[in-house]
């Protein structure tokens, strides 16, 4: 049997995901229809039907946060892994809250995670993330190089070497 999360199961929820761990988040659709725009719109209903996600409970908790009008949790004292999966989920489901906050975030643990956070502005298009970690990255091979950045990014950064 799956749990229910203790912030996110208002009885009057009109959805209800899953988490990959099993833990079961009922949401108002109409607060993901104004705060995010990668899940289905509100009229499109669910028919009671779970719909699971691939993201982890404890991910999900915080980025349904950024879902409803209340003060947005703070991500001060979030290891970077819990910053990535969080930043990964924000720009999947597009919560654009979460993603600047997390983008910001992420600059933080610099110099440490430095390939991580070019791969991930890379992905998410966050160029001056990526400016920002180049010359950390100065020593990383080309063939390296090639496998994370997108062709409208690697020339600038060929050129920079």
């Amino acid at each position: 049997m799956s749990r229910k999360s203790s912030m996110f199961n208002a009885p009057d929820a009109d959805v209800v995901f899953q988490s990959c761990d099993g833990v079961l988040f009922g949401i108002h659709s109409v607060n993901l229809q104004t705060h995010t725009e990668g899940f289905p719109p509100a009229e499109i209903a669910t028919k009671g039907e779970i719909c699971p996600l691939s993201e982890s409970s404890a991910t999900l908790e915080v980025l349904f946060q950024f879902s409803y009008p209340r003060r947005h949790p703070a991500l001060d004292n979030f290891s970077f892994a819990d910053v990535a999966a969080l930043a990964e989920a924000a720009e999947k489901y597009q919560v654009y809250s979460a993603m600047n906050l997390c983008h910001l975030r992420m600059k933080e643990f610099l110099p440490n995670h430095a390939a991580e956070i070019l791969t991930y502005a890379a992905r998410h298009d966050y160029p001056m993330v990526v400016a920002e970690v180049a010359p950390l990255l100065i020593d990383m091979s080309l063939v390296e190089v090639v496998k994370i950045l997108p062709p409208h990014i690697l020339l600038p950064h060929t050129l920079f070497e």
